[in-house]
């Protein structure tokens, strides 16, 4: 167990919205999905991980200046139905401190844990929302988050799926998602121009402007 009392950490704590409706194949194909795309971001963003009570799970992120990236690319992956049915996230992410941090997260403590539960709790099906430590407070973000849900909540299987390439290739040239997805680069472009591509990568800038003022 380590402490871990002065530094800044994300905590994302998330459910799959309607999960008791899918039957036994989608819900398998679902979590084998789910398990296979944590396990990447894992080792990209070096967090750690945990599945639990069969529908939700749990991310620390150690480096929080890419976490909300990480959040993004979790949702619209399972949102675009790129792997198994097209599936929606309730997520909260959290801010803040960890006291402690062990291998198993659901025994971890901290601000950051209490506070990505507890608003998790509040929150309604499908909402995405941020919470904030002690140590920062950004209120234009946690509004700018308001409307991201909003924007992200509209966008078709198709939009999700060309949105979760331009942010997991880091906001490529069109024709790169185009070659990967062997469409046309004017397909792109309407996609990213209708999913509100060019805002949600400022929010993602001004994520990151804020965590870097974080205290460390």
């Amino acid at each position: 167990m380590t402490n871990t009392a002065h530094k800044q950490y994300g905590v994302l704590t998330a459910d799959i919205v309607h999960s008791t409706k899918l039957d036994a194949e989608d819900y398998a194909s679902v979590m084998q999905t789910l398990q296979k795309l944590l396990t990447s971001q894992a080792a990209r963003y070096q967090c750690k991980f945990e599945i639990f009570r069969g529908d939700s799970f749990q991310i620390l992120y150690t480096n929080i200046i890419d976490a909300m990236n990480s959040v993004l690319s979790i949702r619209l992956y399972l949102q675009s139905g790129i792997e198994c049915p097209a599936i929606k996230l309730t997520q909260s992410i959290a801010i803040g401190r960890v006291e402690q941090a062990s291998s198993n997260l659901s025994s971890s403590l901290g601000e950051a844990f209490i506070l990505s539960g507890r608003a998790l709790d509040k929150a309604a099906r499908g909402d995405l929302v941020i919470n904030f430590g002690n140590d920062l407070c950004s209120t234009d973000l946690s509004i700018s988050t308001l409307f991201l849900h909003h924007l992200l909540t509209g966008l078709t299987e198709k939009q999700a799926e060309v949105l979760y390439y331009y942010i997991e290739f880091n906001f490529p040239e069109q024709q790169v998602i185009a070659d990967h997805m062997n469409v046309t680069r004017q397909n792109v472009a309407t996609h990213l121009k209708r999913s509100g591509a060019e805002l949600v990568r400022a929010y993602l800038v001004s994520f990151r402007e804020t965590c870097l003022g974080t205290p460390k």
